[in-house]
């Protein structure tokens, strides 16, 4: 999954909202929500949603993948409308999630690491199988997500170019990096459920998937929070002598 920043509130960032209601290439098929705040996430406020499809990219005052990076600084993540989109997309972060949990657990340095990416494997495999059980149930097939647009083209990208990343530390670094990674993925992974209640909240059998993931990715968000806290003094320390 993508790391996302999270959104700062303030009146520059209406505006910026504003601006990019005609620009950010999503369509009827697909809306837009804000990531929530650390500390609203764990107080179980939803994320904002800011726009509904907007019909094509529109204007471009500037080149789509600065415009569409920017929009990934203010916290905004697409959100497939229809349930088999979304499904789809769940599916694949739980897949991702797997892949760096297991990388964790090849490449992790501390113990606390090596544990954190055995967690990851067990609990989204578990929670990917509830999901495909519920697909199944309502004859769903869930695709490998495509993006169509430019902003999904680049949050593509910046997946990527974040697992390439990981992928080439060793050590404290691949430590410290990892963690940072699975705070802000898991930001994004409590944004999409979240943002899933709100929009399937008719649908109890859904509902009862989403509201049982829910909880172990906040606990995973806090987990890795938790760690990094303990892994960034590794880098400050002194050698003996204190020189």
């Amino acid at each position: 999954m993508v790391t996302g920043s999270l959104a700062l509130g303030g009146t520059a960032l209406a505006q910026q909202d504003t601006q990019s209601t005609t620009q950010n290439g999503t369509d009827d098929t697909e809306s837009m929500v804000r990531m929530g705040r650390p500390e609203a996430i764990d107080q179980g406020q939803a994320p904002e949603p800011i726009m509904e499809g907007t019909g094509g990219a529109g204007p471009q005052a500037t080149p789509p993948d600065a415009r569409d990076a920017s929009m990934m600084q203010l916290g905004l993540l697409p959100i497939p409308t229809d349930e088999r989109s979304f499904l789809a997309a769940l599916h694949h972060g739980h897949q991702q999630e797997v892949k760096l949990g297991r990388l964790a657990q090849q490449r992790g340095v501390s113990q606390g690491v090596k544990d954190y990416g055995a967690r990851l494997v067990k609990d989204h495999q578990q929670a990917d199988q509830r999901l495909l059980a519920y697909a199944k149930t309502k004859n769903l097939t869930l695709p490998e997500p495509k993006p169509n647009t430019d902003f999904e083209k680049t949050m593509e990208r910046a997946e990527q170019a974040s697992t390439a990343k990981l992928e080439a530390l060793q050590g404290p670094a691949f430590d410290r990096a990892f963690l940072a990674n699975m705070v802000g993925d898991h930001d994004a992974d409590i944004a999409k459920v979240m943002a899933g209640q709100q929009q399937f909240a008719s649908n109890a059998e859904l509902m009862t998937v989403l509201d049982a993931t829910l909880p172990t990715l906040r606990e995973h968000r806090q987990q890795a929070y938790r760690l990094l806290g303990q892994e960034a003094p590794r880098q400050a320390r002194r050698p003996p002598g204190g020189r």
